[in-house]
């Protein structure tokens, strides 16, 4: 099978039909938090690679040079308080026995329709003004229609109980964090006194108007928040819907391998790089294990899935390549031989493709429709600040104000202050109260002995 490499311009020869390269994205955070607790959703299942403690309850751990994440679920309550200490010695064990029975089997019901919703919940998170504080709302069904899904065991009813059951599954998610901080260069720990949650999920609403249904009102824990940060390790990436319309249980593999390579695509290329990775650090991250009875099925479903990915759009080219001869011995050296893939541009090359269409349609920015004054005196109202931007600039060079002090007394970032002061967006009003207080203090003090 001849396929397409970095070096080529044709394409790919394959009997398989290519699909028309339309891509439909879904944005999602890409940060540490997401790639573990995909690795930890992923090791689940009914092979399950999830470790246990001492007590019998499951966890699992992902360690790099960084840092250390725990994923968990909440353990069970202290029973030896809740009995007379003549019979609490033969309760205890049972009772917390059965609970960490139930924590296996939670453990067990992860799949990868679980890491589907996942992404969806974070896709809903990611559109939030402020993704760290703001609060996500989101049915089942339109977790269903972006699935591309409608039925599950001839009932829709039935689909809509699975989904429900996999948000309240993730929401149940415990996790522990220390990891470098990379805006102070030291060291943030999350949850070690009480654990933190993956999701909060805040309520469940049951709408009675039309017909009864179900909607989560959700925001995410502290320790994703934590990346969230734009100071921070904060990037935007793009997950293909035809990711998430594929067969879980068909094409599991093939959705596990899109959404490694997407993870690591959008950090290599807004790097300017390629993502590189070899067979067992994939296989690692998807759960999965070599055939070792039959090798050669393993290195055929690395093939397969980057078959799929290529006609779905999601991969423009690899260099995937055959073992040199499938003789004994052979896929220990495969598993160690790095892989590079090109990911479609669609998927990470936004902000070029955005720019290309204002340069066609020239946006006339709000500084350019009314002259600005030379007049640096403090505005009376906000009015001024929101028609006359350059004077937000004029006056805090004359309060001797860095861009970050009046960033962080009105709560936004310096970006989103230079773009106010250009005139490239307009200053919202309660923006602007906030601006206009900090002006008038500052004022106030260097007119004060």
């Amino acid at each position: 099978m001849e396929r397409k490499a970095f070096y080529q311009d044709r394409p790919a020869r394959s009997d398989a039909v290519r699909l028309p390269p339309v891509l439909e994205k879904i944005p999602f955070p890409v940060s540490p938090i997401i790639h573990s607790s995909l690795r930890a959703i992923y090791a689940g299942g009914p092979k399950s690679r999830w470790s246990s403690d001492a007590h019998g309850h499951p966890y699992y751990p992902y360690e790099t040079r960084a840092g250390n994440i725990t994923f968990f679920y909440e353990p069970p309550p202290d029973y030896s308080h809740r009995f007379h200490p003549t019979i609490a010695l033969y309760y205890t064990p049972r009772l917390d026995f059965i609970y960490s029975g139930r924590l296996r089997n939670t453990v067990r019901s992860l799949s990868v329709e679980s890491a589907d919703v996942l992404m969806i919940l974070m896709s809903a998170i990611a559109r939030l003004d402020d993704p760290r504080t703001g609060i996500a709302r989101i049915t089942p069904e339109e977790i269903a229609a972006m699935r591309n899904i409608r039925l599950r065991r001839g009932r829709a009813g039935n689909l809509l109980d699975d989904l429900k059951a996999e948000v309240l599954r993730l929401a149940d998610l415990r996790v522990s964090m220390t990891w470098k901080d990379y805006r102070t260069g030291g060291t943030v720990t999350f949850g070690r006194e009480r654990p933190d949650r993956l999701l909060d999920l805040l309520d469940v609403e049951y709408r009675r108007k039309d017909r009864a249904g179900t909607a989560f009102r959700f925001r995410c824990g502290q320790a994703l928040a934590h990346f969230l940060n734009v100071e921070g390790l904060f990037w935007i990436g793009y997950y293909g819907k035809a990711l998430l319309h594929l067969n879980p249980y068909q094409e599991a593999f093939t959705k596990k391998l899109g959404t490694y390579w997407t993870l690591i695509g959008t950090v290599a290329g807004k790097k300017g790089g390629l993502p590189r990775a070899t067979p067992r650090s994939i296989l690692d991250f998807c759960g999965e294990s070599v055939n070792w009875r039959n090798p050669g099925h393993t290195v055929d479903a690395f093939f397969k899935a980057h078959e799929r990915l290529m006609q779905i759009g999601i991969v423009e080219a690899d260099d995937l390549r055959e073992p040199v001869s499938r003789t004994k011995g052979y896929m220990a050296e495969w598993l160690e031989t790095p892989i590079t893939v090109k990911l479609s541009e669609k998927l990470w090359r936004t902000a070029k493709r955005v720019a290309a269409k204002r340069k066609r349609k020239p946006i006339v920015t709000i500084g350019k429709l009314k002259k600005p004054h030379g007049d640096d005196s403090i505005p009376a109202d906000t009015s001024l600040l929101t028609t006359e931007p350059a004077r937000l600039k004029r006056l805090r060079t004359r309060l001797h104000l860095r861009q970050e002090d009046v960033a962080g007394g009105a709560g936004i970032t310096r970006q989103t202050l230079s773009r106010y002061e250009r005139g490239l967006s307009r200053v919202p009003e309660f923006r602007a109260e906030k601006i206009l207080a900090l002006l008038r203090r500052t004022a106030a003090q260097m007119e004060s002995p």
